[in-house]
């Protein structure tokens, strides 16, 4: 009966141990997020990767939530013969075209339990040719936001070598 007592302390000695060492994420409850990479396949296809966090956990949007805004917005820009990056800004037949904007809406990553504070990767999957400037080279400005308005910093991709 000793040896059980002891054997019993001296597992729960370890898991609190183990247990207590374990430091808890601590992030701002805004996004913070950094470029990764962006790797094109061919002529018309490519992924983003972006890294995040955020103290909150509050990214991505609810199941069934179809009025919420998209939250991560990625602006499209490119290098004019200047070497200065522009916004797609220009008039096709009558109607004014403003900046380009490619949204997306991240699917809910909030973890169940008390902690949410977050942080991983997110794979932007763009599947159509581009619309560039009279340079082929562009790049994005990429910004998230959370369900709770917070928005991220904004990044830029490289330049990007648009293949006609």
């Amino acid at each position: 009966m000793k040896h059980f007592i002891f054997i019993t302390l001296l597992f729960v000695f370890i898991a609190v141990s183990i247990t207590s060492c374990v430091k808890e994420k601590n992030f701002p409850p805004e996004p913070v997020i950094a470029f990764e990479k962006f790797v094109q396949y061919g002529h018309d296809s490519a992924d983003c990767f972006i890294t995040f966090k955020d103290g909150d956990g509050d990214i991505g949007i609810l199941k069934g939530d179809l009025t919420s805004p998209d939250d991560l917005k990625m602006k499209y820009l490119y290098k004019d013969p200047n070497g200065i990056f522009q916004p797609v800004d220009s008039t096709f037949g009558t109607a004014p075209f403003d900046t380009l904007f490619y949204s997306y809406r991240v699917p809910n990553i909030t973890p169940d339990g008390q902690y949410k504070a977050l942080d991983g990767e997110i794979k932007i999957k763009l599947r159509s040719a581009p619309i560039f400037g009279p340079q082929h080279i562009v790049k994005f400005e990429i910004r998230l936001t959370d369900r709770a308005g917070h928005k991220s910093n904004i990044v830029s991709t490289n330049e990007i070598t648009v293949i006609p």
